[in-house]
């Protein structure tokens, strides 16, 4: 049966709305809310309903939230060309600029090694390398000082059985599987459609939806055991 709306844990805070981004800590213990009005991030303990601001001032409020699956960084986008990873032991953060817009999307390497995300307006994929820190060092980000871009997805054309097809463009969203092979991603552009390519190879794929239907959400199993199991939302209601 539908759960009454007295069994819904309500967490609040003064002028933090409208959230529009949340993230989960991957061991569950911790919840990340934000909002692109509100410079300030917080860092939700569920359990008890208590929260702690993370402020920063400069580049707006956070527009997406991704935790790394080892559960040491954030990635966290702002409004503006610049985004952070903050490291999740001492809550401290490090800050990235990108040269034409905003971070637009992101996803990690399973051991949080490795970061890759997207920039509006661009087709191309970069990534930044983390090192580890250990002892004293604890507490640092330690992110390259440069991104390098590992995929260019721009428009190209292809034979298929249907004909000769124009695909890429813009990457508005992107999942790792758990076993670091498969990306898959989103691409914005007619036809949209989502390209499932292993990285650092090329693409080796396109999922096809119905026609005139737009992919809106993937993700990859968390536990599958035959390698990579991508499920897809599509805009006309169904999932694949």
């Amino acid at each position: 049966s539908r759960p009454s709306s007295g069994c819904a844990q309500v967490l609040s805070y003064p002028g933090h709305s409208p959230v529009t981004s949340l993230a989960w800590a991957p061991s569950g213990e911790l919840l990340l809310s934000a909002s692109p009005v509100d410079t300030a991030m917080l860092v939700w303990d569920v359990s008890t309903e208590n929260c702690v601001q993370l402020q920063w001032f400069g580049g707006g409020g956070v527009t997406y939230l991704a935790w790394s699956p080892d559960g040491s960084k954030v990635l966290a986008a702002t409004p503006s060309a610049v985004f952070r990873v903050w490291e999740a032991q001492m809550w401290t953060c490090e800050r990235w600029p990108t040269l034409k817009g905003r971070c637009q999307t992101g996803c990690w390497s399973p051991d949080g090694s490795r970061l890759l995300f997207t920039v509006l307006g661009e087709s191309v994929i970069y990534s930044l390398s983390f090192s580890e820190y250990r002892g004293e060092t604890q507490g640092q980000v330690g992110g390259s000082k440069t991104a390098s871009i590992v995929a260019d997805l721009s428009e190209t054309t292809f034979e298929t059985l249907y004909g000769e097809e124009r695909i890429g463009g813009e990457v508005h969203a992107m999942v790792w599987d758990p076993t670091g092979e498969r990306l898959a991603v989103i691409i914005r552009a007619p036809p949209a459609g989502v390209l499932e390519p292993a990285l650092p190879s090329p693409h080796s794929g396109f999922l096809r939806g119905e026609r005139d239907a737009q992919p809106q959400l993937i993700a990859f199993h968390p536990c599958f055991k035959k390698g990579a199991l991508l499920t897809v939302c599509w805009s006309t209601g169904k999932i694949s």
